[in-house]
């Protein structure tokens, strides 16, 4: 062992690591829990990649890069998963350029990996988001607003979906050694970088990060292959580098929550150098912080037997290097050569600082680390981890280049109705019924999702103020819809059950006879086979739920749709006119299965069901982003989104059958997604969307609409409170206690660059201007029902950075 001039440097930090109790890590085989002291984290090591493309991308493969995108594509999701599954990895995203096309691809499964959803967005810088509902949208900066505006409205878009944010290939974005951060590092909320991106190179990106480190920010990092090319395997390949995380569970939500919370550590591949640090600030001699965490002590005085731990395995003869803030640029703290396949080393830990932070690395010659790294070093990287944080009395703030505008405050008299600060719960739906309002939601907590009901009487008692569980034991619960009548209330949601290999979900009914306070056994409804997901739900004589959802067990997604104790077996609603096409081995891009998504449905007191979704059947190769064209037409290159149509399919009575799809947005220039529906007071169909041109970024949503009598003829799309420097999107219709149809969305018009919540209505003379609902802090994913509205909000965080606070919240309108 070899130490320098200092024995050892401040530790920085912030406060207890998110979701998971601090401490140690043990084993680096894969799927191998460890035994931790008493105190100590408990958890599993799962290795992984978090950057990996196929021919989703426009450029997602080397025939396509090397003909400027004209020619076909051999790198199929299916390849890269094959690939990963043989070197043994446990999880894998498929990231591409600014689609969410990969995971309706009939080849996204697997029973080996558990699959992360998965996408590289933005158009500069890039980002890698892991964990969202559907693709995260670039808009343009509203004119004269700060260059990262955008950038930062992403992070608090994916962390509304609680889903993983991360910095990619900052030395291409943010970042260089001779000009150092550019305006987009002051960003805050990220919860990692790309420390290690094989195509790039890893020194400068440990540099921007430890520059971001020592300014207060707060992440762990992550290693990303970012493969494009088989050809060029096993050298630039899925888990080459590797990002092992310290999970609670082998869970695609504790995985999830793992990187978000830093507790990563990354090798040069799975079966490479592996190491770990870990912190004892109170010198009990239990390591009760690993790297990712922030620990928070009293005061600078450490105990005499605080100390780090450092652990090295498969790395004999290597170098082993102790890092503390500033970093690299101080030199390492201590230095060691492992005489041992699996060796330890404890260090003293004593604080210089209120804030700082260790980290470790491995190091050695031979191949080069990343594309771009500097062939004149003395050794390449083998391994580094996340640092551990440790801060006196209080956590590190960001103190970035440029400030972000202060969060706006006011009472808008929104009440707290489901989660908790330090916790996630959004995705909520609700529905008013004599008196009583029935909120549910998404509940996310210990690496599992749960699905969650709270009963609200007219007096706002709740379920003795508690969320009852509908979802039971299952870990896997998603997307829950309510609908009630009298003392009838049912609830839909999506789960797997706990099964994530293959993703196989299903779709759960629940059904409560007395108002809400107890719930009968879920029912399945649905195939059973493939995937069903986003179920939509609405109620037929006050007694009959109509449920619709996406399903794969064809192939290609299609709508199915339910009448609950009339029909006997769904029906496939969107299959009429859809064209698949089988493809060729030849190219990975020629197998065309158009995919019917994110269904809506509505009723008419008529008893008449109509049934919206998107489609993006027209476009000239579905699920492709890019074009490749017959012979002799000019190639349609880049990462521009499929033409997504809104479509439609009415029933008119029960016991008939559904009408043939039918166009109701009819745009071939934009993408249009998301649709809503509702039934006005004269019985009239309404739509709302987002729609977006057909570009990769840049482009903001607007919110569209268009109304039907009978559901086959639909009014020319209308703006629904358009303001073109602003980002419209989710929206959601209901009926308000006059008959008129209320829209409500999340939007960027905002001075304090927070989503907020908007409200219209459609009357007469077309819908009126935008109303704002929520003031405080990122409200998003609104709901509604007779004038009563639930949203998604992180008004109660108490930082801009590892506060993974997000509560649903009830405002009812006057």
């Amino acid at each position: 062992m070899e130490l320098d001039r200092r024995q050892f440097i401040a530790i920085g930090g912030a406060v207890a690591a998110a979701g998971l109790l601090p401490g140690t890590a043990a084993a680096a085989d894969a799927g191998e829990a460890r035994r931790p002291g008493r105190g100590e984290p408990e958890g599993v090591w799962l290795p992984g990649d978090t950057h990996v493309h196929d021919d989703h991308s426009s450029d997602g493969s080397a025939p396509r890069q090397l003909s400027d995108q004209r020619d076909p594509g051999n790198l199929p999701v299916s390849d890269q998963i094959g690939y990963a599954e043989s070197v043994g990895l446990a999880f894998l995203p498929l990231t591409d350029h600014r689609t969410f096309d990969q995971h309706w691809d009939p080849l996204w499964r697997s029973e080996r990996l558990l699959l992360l959803t998965g996408e590289e967005v933005n158009g500069s810088p890039h980002a890698v988001v892991l964990g969202a509902v559907d693709t995260v949208v670039d808009g343009a900066n509203p004119p004269g607003s700060a260059a990262f505006r955008h950038i930062q409205q992403s992070i608090w878009d994916a962390h509304a979906q609680d889903a993983f944010w991360s910095v990619a290939h900052p030395d291409d974005g943010e970042y260089t050694p001779a000009g150092g951060p550019n305006d987009n590092a002051s960003v805050q909320g990220v919860d990692a970088v790309e420390l290690w991106n094989a195509s790039n190179n890893p020194d400068v990106e440990i540099e921007y990060a430890e520059n971001r480190w020592n300014r207060g920010f707060r992440f762990g990092g992550v290693a990303a292959s970012d493969s494009h090319f088989k050809e060029l395997r096993p050298v630039s390949a899925p888990g080459r580098p590797t990002t092992w995380v310290f999970a609670a569970e082998r869970s695609t939500r504790a995985i999830l929550d793992a990187l978000r919370a830093g507790r990563t550590t990354l090798s040069f591949s799975a079966d490479g150098p592996f190491a770990t640090i870990e912190a004892d600030a109170d010198g009990d001699g239990r390591f009760e912080a690993m790297g990712g965490d922030e620990v928070i002590v009293d005061d600078r005085h450490l105990p005499r037997r605080a100390a780090l731990r450092v652990r090295v395995r498969a790395a004999r003869g290597m170098r082993v290097l102790v890092y503390a803030a500033p970093g690299r640029s101080a030199g390492p703290i201590a230095t060691y050569v492992p005489e041992k396949d699996d060796q330890t080393w404890l260090l003293p830990l004593t604080l210089g600082g209120d804030h700082a932070w260790y980290r470790v690395e491995v190091r050695a010659p031979g191949e080069l680390s990343g594309r771009d790294a500097d062939p004149n070093l003395p050794d390449q990287l083998r391994a580094a981890t996340s640092p551990v944080f440790v801060s006196v009395r209080r956590p590190a703030a960001p103190a970035p280049e440029i400030v972000l505008p202060a969060a706006s405050r006011g009472d808008d008299r929104a009440d707290l109705v489901v989660g908790e600060r330090g916790g996630f719960a959004g995705f909520a739906d609700v529905a008013v019924e004599g008196g009583v309002t029935h909120v549910v939601a998404e509940v996310h907590e210990d690496g599992r999702t749960s699905v969650v009901h709270r009963r609200i009487d007219g007096h706002g008692r709740g379920n003795a103020g508690k969320a009852l569980v509908l979802s039971g034991e299952s870990g896997t619960a998603r997307a829950p819809r309510v609908v009630a009548s009298g003392d009838d209330v049912w609830v839909v949601w999506q789960d797997a059950r706990g099964q994530e290999q293959p993703h196989r979900p299903g779709i759960w009914l629940r059904h409560s006879h007395n108002g809400g306070r107890s719930f009968g056994t879920a029912q399945r409804l649905g195939t059973g086979a493939g995937r069903a997901e986003h179920p939509a739900l609405a109620l037929l004589d006050g007694r009959h739920p109509v449920v619709a959802w996406a399903e794969n067990s064809g192939g290609a997604f299609d709508v199915h749709v339910q009448v609950v104790g009339v029909d006997r077996a769904p029906v496939n609603v969107s299959a009429a006119g859809k064209v698949i096409v089988a493809g060729t081995p030849a190219d990975a891009r020629s197998p065309i299965h158009p995919a019917s998504l994110f269904p809506a449905v509505a009723v008419t007191k008529e008893r008449r069901i109509v049934v919206t979704w998107q489609d993006n059947r027209y476009d000239p190769d579905a699920g492709w982003t890019g074009h490749t064209p017959p012979a002799g037409q000019p190639e349609g290159g880049g990462t521009n989104p499929d033409n997504w149509e809104i479509l439609a399919s009415v029933r008119h009575a029960p016991g008939q059958g559904w009408s043939a799809p039918v166009r109701v947005s009819a745009n071939d220039d934009a993408a249009d997604r998301h649709p809503s529906v509702a039934v006005d007071r004269d019985g009239a169909y309404v739509i709302a969307w987002e729609t977006k041109a057909l570009s990769a970024s840049g482009a903001n949503l607007s919110l569209r609409a268009s109304r039907s009598a009978d559901g086959v003829t639909w009014s020319p799309a209308e703006a629904v409170a358009l303001d073109p420097n602003a980002m419209s999107q989710r929206p959601r219709l209901a009926t308000d206690p006059d008959g008129v149809v209320r829209a409500v969305w999340y939007d960027s018009r905002s001075a304090d660059w927070r989503w907020k919540v908007f409200t219209a209505r459609r009357l007469g003379s077309g819908w009126t201007p935008a109303l704002p609902l929520g003031t405080a802090g990122n409200n998003t994913w609104p709901a509604l029902d007779r004038g009563t509205v639930v949203f998604t909000s992180d008004r109660r965080s108490e930082r801009t950075q590892r506060d993974r606070t997000q509560e649903v919240y009830l405002v009812r309108l006057p």
